[in-house]
């Protein structure tokens, strides 16, 4: 079946605190359940078609995982912000759209710390706990503090990292079938000393580990990122999935939402 590939859904089907993700993937008017195809045998083929995910425009070249350059440049939901935190101004009233910046600026953000393949901080707005976290394929996460808006919670992080990390070390993470020997609780202790006294604005969270685990049958010793603009079919046993990645038994691997906008033909 043909369709437009955007970021990979999921239900919850653990508790609040032990989550488990079941996948899907929505072409258009069809949803596929991917968690239920692990095991079997999965095709993705590019029919060297993009579209943008906001105006749905056909173009020659996409922008910040789905957008054509004139969306990319006016749509809220690519603004500068929504990468880096800190550059928020939503909270002068400067925002591209102040009715967006409303809903999803101007609320209640958390500042955390996350186990992907490393341990990492980064910064979420409330309701898209725990979204985020199976976003990035993070299998453990403590929430260190909530701020009352992004800016806030993007002051935070850039006092934070300064000792940990921001970043997703993705092939660690789409290889890391073992718990990390990390304290969490005793790193966010840590955390919290550190920006102590530092004029920021934030409440300190509960002292709640949660946990994630992964559709995943196995976990492959290396892994190969697989780009469809240069290998337009890619296609194997489905071997798992975690964060946005398609996991197939011969390592090759596929970010979906870094594929946003691209027209494929899926089989199974």
């Amino acid at each position: 079946m043909d369709g437009i590939l955007t970021k990979m859904g999921f239900s919850n089907t653990g508790t609040s605190y032990d989550i488990r993700p079941d996948y899907y993937l929505d072409m258009g008017q069809v949803r596929i359940n991917l968690s239920e195809l692990i095991g079997k045998r999965l095709a993705l083929k590019y029919q060297n078609r993009k579209f943008c995910i906001h105006c749905g425009r056909e173009v020659k070249k996409l922008f910040g995982q789905g957008f054509c350059y004139p969306c990319f440049i006016k749509v809220p939901e690519a603004e500068e912000c929504v990468l880096r935190p800190e550059l928020c101004r939503a909270h002068e009233g400067i925002a591209r759209d102040m009715e967006f910046a409303k809903a999803n600026c101007l609320i209640q953000h958390y500042v955390y710390l996350a186990w992907t393949g490393g341990l990492k901080v980064g910064v979420t707005r409330y309701h898209q706990i725990p979204t985020r976290w199976v976003d990035q394929g993070a299998t453990y996460a403590v929430k260190l503090c909530n701020t009352p808006n992004r800016y806030s919670a993007g002051l935070v992080e850039v006092e934070l990292k300064k000792i940990f990390a921001d970043k997703t070390a993705w092939q660690r993470m789409l290889t890391d079938f073992q718990d990390p020997a990390v304290d969490f609780i005793s790193s966010k202790a840590k955390a919290l000393e550190f920006i102590t006294g530092k004029d920021l604005t934030y409440t300190s969270e509960e002292n709640t580990v949660y946990s994630i685990h992964y559709p995943i049958s196995q976990f492959p010793a290396k892994v190969k990122s697989v780009n469809l603009e240069k290998e337009s079919t890619v296609e194997g046993v489905l071997a798992g999935i975690k964060g946005q990645y398609l996991i197939f038994e011969s390592g090759i691997v596929l970010n979906i939402r870094n594929h946003s906008g691209y027209l494929v033909d899926i089989s199974f």
